[in-house]
């Protein structure tokens, strides 16, 4: 995964990631938003809201592969 872009809005509590894999290439982009409570349940450690400023493209990764697991991957859009 590429990610281009991320920011944790800690007024609405949402993860908000911009972030291509491999298969787009560099045509597609996808979103994904992630409550701070999905956060929390896919992080592989654990994480306190106060952190969220403190997170890193490592730490955004680790959670997504945890999140797909699960669910699908967003749909893709142009770039």
């Amino acid at each position: 995964m590429n990610i281009h872009e991320y920011y944790y809005n800690s007024d609405n509590k949402k993860l908000y990631i911009e972030f291509s894999t491999e298969e787009d290439k560099d045509l597609f982009y996808r979103v994904l938003e992630l409550d701070f409570n999905d956060v929390e349940y896919y992080s592989p450690t654990i994480i306190h809201e106060g952190d969220m400023d403190e997170i890193d493209e490592d730490f955004l990764v680790e959670i997504m592969d945890q999140y797909f697991l699960d669910n699908d991957l967003p749909e893709q859009q142009n770039l």
